[in-house]
């Protein structure tokens, strides 16, 4: 038949129709070429397919590569923890702690607040214990469990740092945190309670008013640093705290400042207290220096709680810290230093933003007991390096750092650029604190306006104004 009788207009074709041989005779020939035409081709490196011959090959889906398990997201995560996420109370007052050892006496004692109404939350890390079921009210998120959680900074926040404290913060601020208690499992309260100045007795209601505090005297020629320790009539003589610029430590003018009473027109945003026993020193103090030490408090006739002038330095620690809730965007701990240096660059860069938006922090009586494990002190030396390099460099730069961003928001992003920019830190700590900030919009956490220029000291005893805010201004 000849192929112009295969068109369209030829009737319907029989089974045995010549233009259907012809066609599977063509359909042949294509198939054939373009397997030859495959053959030719090069193999990818590491495909594990052959291409070889003219008859091709089925995809056999074989192993081709492993997956570690550290790339899986969600190993290990069971229904309990799921539930335990979507379950878990909300409550204004919480306690934050990681840890990679068993429950403590400083711990069990800390679960036994939630009978006051506090809730509890404990940081799991790659090394630390699977549960920690005898510990009262505590909420443990445990490895799997921080998986599940949608922060972003769970991309930025290494295992087996002492930074995974971040993730109990948040946790704590989206489930209703307006007091968050920053601690350790080694600082055990002397007592059932918590102490919040400027709220009555049981921690849980804001009183009216301004509160009564102790206020060193910022005099001319004084350092912009200031170390509160001697104020408080430590049992050991001279003693400073960890982060506190080595330079200032003796014969600078940076202690025992003239005292006299004072009052603020609000608590303040973050409220430190001390621990006996074993002070949070550096290592350089507990290498030359005599152990244990307390502190018998300010002196006699002076409020118990002395608040620190604004434009003045003094390091906390996350120890035993009080954080009010307009003070929770500067819980971010640094990752990319040694968690002996994370808390103090915090406290440093903290106290720098606080008074843009009129507040300041302050240092309370001893009301824990640091029952600290043992040390390799040569060890914390070598960890602490930045400490003695860097604290002087950074209390100058934070002195002068200026900034004319109207939002506390782009500041505190400012910043932390400004810190990696000179060497404070690296770029894993800026993209933590901009993940940081992207989750507390997330979770409806509203930061505080800027109010530079404000007064924060209300009037003295004796009716007085002693200053505003950025009045004083010690030599750099």
């Amino acid at each position: 038949s000849s192929p112009l009788s295969c068109g369209l207009s030829s009737p319907p074709l029989a089974p045995h129709s010549p233009c259907i041989a012809m066609a599977l005779l063509a359909f042949a020939r294509v198939v054939v070429a373009l397997s030859v035409a495959a053959a030719a081709l090069p193999v990818p490196a590491g495909s594990g397919k052959s291409v070889s011959g003219v008859s091709g090959s089925r995809f056999s889906g074989d192993v081709i590569r492993d997956v570690p398990r550290e790339m899986l997201a969600f190993a290990g995560t069971r229904r309990s923890d799921l539930k335990a996420t979507r379950d878990t109370k909300h409550c204004e007052r919480w306690i934050v702690v990681t840890s990679i050892f068993q429950p403590s006496p400083a711990t069990r004692m800390l679960g036994e607040m939630t009978r006051q109404g506090w809730c509890y939350v404990v940081v799991a890390d790659m090394n630390g214990p699977s549960e920690y079921d005898d510990v009262e009210g505590v909420i443990y998120l445990t490895v799997e469990r921080q998986r599940a959680l949608h922060f972003q900074i769970m991309d930025h926040t290494p295992w087996r740092h002492f930074g995974r404290k971040n993730i109990g913060f948040l946790f704590a601020i989206a489930h209703g945190a307006k007091v968050i208690y920053d601690t350790d499992d080694d600082n055990r309260l002397k007592v059932h309670q918590i102490p919040i100045l400027g709220f009555d007795k049981a921690s849980e209601v804001r009183l009216p008013g301004p509160v009564n505090v102790t206020r060193p005297a910022v005099t001319p020629g004084k350092p912009p640093v200031f170390n509160a320790y001697p104020s408080f009539n430590p049992t050991c003589g001279h003693i400073w705290p960890r982060g506190f610029p080595l330079d200032h430590v003796v014969g600078h003018g940076a202690e025992n400042w003239t005292l006299s009473h004072g009052m603020l027109d609000r608590p303040p945003a973050v409220q430190q207290f001390l621990a006996d026993q074993d002070p949070d020193v550096d290592a350089v103090f507990r290498l030359t220096r005599q152990l244990p030490c307390s502190f018998d408090g300010l002196p006699a006739g002076l409020p118990e709680v002395m608040a620190i002038p604004q434009q003045v330095f003094l390091p906390y620690n996350a120890q035993a810290t009080v954080h009010l809730h307009e003070a929770f965007w500067g819980l971010l701990l640094p990752v990319t230093v040694h968690g002996r240096v994370s808390d103090i660059w915090r406290a440093y860069l903290t106290q720098k933003l606080l008074w843009d938006i009129g507040q300041v922090i302050s240092f309370a009586p001893a009301h824990v007991v640091h029952d600290r494990v043992a040390h390799d002190y040569l060890k914390d030396f070598q960890s602490e390096g930045d400490l003695y390099l860097k604290s002087a460099a950074i209390v100058g730069f934070l002195a002068k750092w200026t900034s004319d961003a109207p939002t506390l928001v782009e500041r505190l992003e400012q910043l932390w650029a400004a810190l990696y920019s000179r060497g404070f830190v690296e770029e894993g700590d800026l993209r933590l604190a901009q993940a940081w900030i992207r989750d507390l919009l997330a979770i409806g956490y509203e930061f505080p306006d800027l109010q530079l220029g404000k007064i924060m000291w209300a009037s003295d005893s004796d009716g007085v104004r002693r200053g505003t805010a950025g009045s004083e201004k010690p030599e750099l």
